[in-house]
């Protein structure tokens, strides 16, 4: 009987999401505190000031100070946090079948 090849732990795809959205949280943190931060084109008068400055954001989002942060975490957390969540406990519970 053929032995199943295992994949390593850090190349599996749902630790390179989760981690890609860590580390874009601890790269936002250090602009946070360091104060250093990106220049960005100004979003007056576009959809992003418009989805920045709802209700959503102005509430119930604010982990950061800068809008562009709180955003972006939106952002990864869609694309990249969930299907590492999903991915992740398919993986746990496909393999112990």
């Amino acid at each position: 009987m053929k032995q199943q090849s295992r994949t390593p732990f850090l190349k599996r795809p749902w630790v390179a999401s989760i981690g890609v959205f860590l580390l874009a949280q601890l790269v936002f943190s250090t602009f946070e505190t360091t104060g250093w931060m990106p220049i960005y084109k100004d979003i007056d008068g576009t959809v992003f000031e418009r989805i920045v400055e709802s209700s959503f954001f102005r509430t119930w989002f604010t982990f950061y100070e800068k809008p562009h942060f709180n955003l972006l975490t939106v952002f990864f957390g869609v694309f990249f946090l969930v299907p590492g969540v999903i991915g992740g406990v398919r993986s746990i519970f496909i393999a112990k079948t």
